[in-house]
């Protein structure tokens, strides 16, 4: 399978990991061949969509068959470069990063929790699971010693700049953060993705409010 990346944009990598969950889904339940239709139901999207989509990536499905799952699962692990264990390190042991860090679902796609670093004398010896605790000003040299090219970041937005800002973009390639300080998604030769809890929650409550509403209103007139 051969593809090119050229031009992809975000939103069809999203979807690819959206396809990958539920290729994980079918394998383990004892399953080896799905259908872009059984993929749609899972997902969301139209068969069309996801046909394309992986066409894009090299990946054809067996007419009347569909994907064979293994080597399906295999290729878009390639593509999203899943397909060798990644290291990575949590600044911030908090009530948050500590069920991050626990999060079950980082082994599946091969996200290794190394370390975790935070700047309380009481967390630091510590362990979150295996996972010890070092202290933040340890951080950069940590990353350094060990070529750490993801963080996971959840301490206190007021602290998020100056502890983004001081990392070795030499190094570190990708930061996920969970704080409510919003970064660009590029930054100093890192790809920055953030993610705020409470504005998700924010964005469910109109959805609750206009999008349920104006459906139900377009059920009365049809």
């Amino acid at each position: 399978m051969e593809f090119h990346n050229d031009k992809i944009s975000e939103a069809v990598i999203r979807r690819l990991t959206d396809y990958l969950r539920c290729l994980r889904c079918a394998h383990e339940e004892g399953r080896s061949m799905l259908t872009s239709k059984d993929m749609s139901e899972h997902c969301g999207l139209k068969p069309s969509i996801i046909r394309k989509d992986l066409a894009q990536f090299g990946a054809y499905g067996i007419k009347g068959h569909g994907y064979v799952i293994e080597e399906l699962i295999a290729h878009l692990n390639k593509i999203l470069g899943l397909n060798n264990t990644k290291d990575v390190v949590l600044v911030g042991a908090g009530y948050l990063g500590t069920a991050i860090a626990r999060y079950p679902g980082f082994i599946d796609a091969n996200f290794n929790f190394i370390a975790a670093f935070d700047n309380d004398p009481e967390k630091i010896g510590g362990k979150i699971g295996r996972t010890n605790i070092y202290s933040i000003e340890t951080l950069n040299k940590y990353i350094e010693n060990h070529q750490i090219e993801v963080i996971v970041l959840t301490v206190p937005s007021s602290a998020s700049s100056g502890i983004v800002e001081k990392l070795n973009s030499d190094i570190v390639k990708g930061i996920l953060n969970f704080t409510s300080m919003v970064f660009p998604g590029q930054m100093n030769d890192m790809y920055i993705h953030n993610i705020d809890l409470a504005k998700e929650l924010e964005v469910i409550s109109y959805c609750m409010k206009n999008c349920l509403t104006q459906k139900s209103d377009d059920q009365k007139i049809n």
